[in-house]
């Protein structure tokens, strides 16, 4: 199991173009992006907790590294979380159906992924991997 076998589902489901299968697409096409970042993130040795803290800390660290492609990646993951939880949690609502808006937020969570695929090589690497360690060592965690 890996995190493109989540995208991977999510695509499918986004085809099936029921309310059930669109929202969890959204779940998962989320879960697929977070997982490839967090892959990033841990591989250039920052620790993320295990549990949901892991989410606010990966977004922190994308987001404060003064990289304009890691900083777009932390604000979709970030509103990409907004509507997992939404299409997760709240049934009442009837905005989180539209195939259309299903397949924006896939896209969304496909720049994730390949933004971690890129900047899983070098130099890119090293160049993240410095600007984190910077600012670890700046807010002191």
């Amino acid at each position: 199991m890996n995190a493109k076998d989540y995208f991977d589902l999510a695509q499918k489901l986004a085809q099936m173009r029921t309310e059930a299968a669109i929202r969890s697409a959204i779940s998962r096409g989320y879960y697929a992006a977070f997982h490839f970042a967090k892959n990033l993130v841990e591989a250039l040795g920052f620790n993320l907790p295990k549990d949901a803290a892991a989410h606010d800390k990966l977004y922190h660290l994308l987001n404060n590294s003064g990289i304009k492609s890691a900083e777009e990646a932390a604000d979709w993951l970030r509103r990409l979380r907004q509507r997992r939880t939404l299409a997760d949690y709240d049934f009442k609502r009837n905005d989180l159906h539209s195939h259309l808006d299903c397949q924006k937020d896939l896209l969304r969570a496909a720049s994730i992924i390949a933004f971690s695929q890129s900047y899983s090589a070098e130099p890119l690497r090293s160049t993240l991997k410095s600007v984190i360690t910077k600012y670890v060592q700046k807010i002191g965690s």
